[in-house]
């Protein structure tokens, strides 16, 4: 250290070292973006919670092939599965459906010719099994974890969370810092400055790049005395960090 001075490293980890996490709170999805998990983000069940379908088509029974199928009932998203397939029997199926039990395969629209009830293949080959169907928990299971504390929110895994079953998160909370102006040449923004005194400008400032990692806490401005910057101080108690502006140079007016 030359001259008493802190290199800039040094003083850097003294501030970190202070550092301590807020305290957790429960955010809603819509205002969760940027900040930290405070607690695993876990799944409240399977997704798909069951068999789905992955194409518009027909729900069969691979040992049938190559048919015909009697198309017997269907199955639309957002509703109860079909009744189980018996021997020679299809469901007409869409993307996003349950799949009926029985069924181990769907056969594309585009690879199926249907007259009336009947249906028939266009193709040879059958079907691999499980062909175009979203087997339950694909996506996740139930107690999987998508994120562990400390992770940012990211617009992903608030989507993520939606899917989950969650419609908040535990986040830890904003950290709160205070910022303080010093100095007699000071006015706020808005005032016509009188003979030598300038408008303040950097808290505005500072304030909007806090935007969305911290809340802000706009203490003023204190004219140089020292009652009036330790006033000033006090109504910071309750932040984490205090960011002070100006008088911390060497003269007769710098206090802080």
């Amino acid at each position: 250290m030359a001259g008493g001075l802190i290199p800039l490293e040094a003083a850097r980890a003294r501030l970190l070292a202070l550092a301590r996490p807020t305290p957790p709170e429960a955010v809603p999805l819509a205002n969760a973006h940027g900040r930290i998990l405070a607690a695993p983000l876990v799944a409240l069940d399977d997704q798909p919670p069951a068999p789905m379908s992955a194409m518009d088509g027909y729900a069969i029974r691979r040992a049938d092939w190559p048919g015909p199928w009697i198309v017997t009932a269907e199955s639309a998203a957002g509703g109860a599965a079909a009744p189980p397939l018996g021997p020679h029997h299809a469901a007409r199926i869409f993307t996003g459906a349950r799949v009926p039990e029985g069924a181990d395969a769907v056969l594309i629209q585009e690879d199926a010719a249907r007259d009336g009830d009947t249906l028939r293949p266009t193709i040879a080959d059958p079907p691999p099994l499980q062909n175009h169907i979203r087997p339950r928990g694909l996506d996740f299971t139930l107690g999987q974890q998508a994120g562990l504390p400390g992770h940012p929110v990211t617009p992903a895994l608030i989507g993520l969370a939606a899917a989950m079953g969650h419609a908040a998160l535990a986040a830890h909370r904003l950290p709160r810092i205070a910022m303080l102006s010093t100095g007699d040449e000071l006015v706020p923004s808005g005032t016509v400055p009188g003979p030598g005194q300038i408008v303040e400008s950097c808290a505005p400032m500072l304030a909007a790049m806090l935007a969305g990692l911290a809340e802000p806490v706009m203490l003023g401005i204190a004219p140089d005395r020292t009652d009036a910057i330790a006033a000033a101080l006090a109504r910071a108690r309750g932040c984490e960090v205090i960011v002070t502006i100006g008088g911390a140079s060497v003269g007769d007016h710098d206090l802080v």
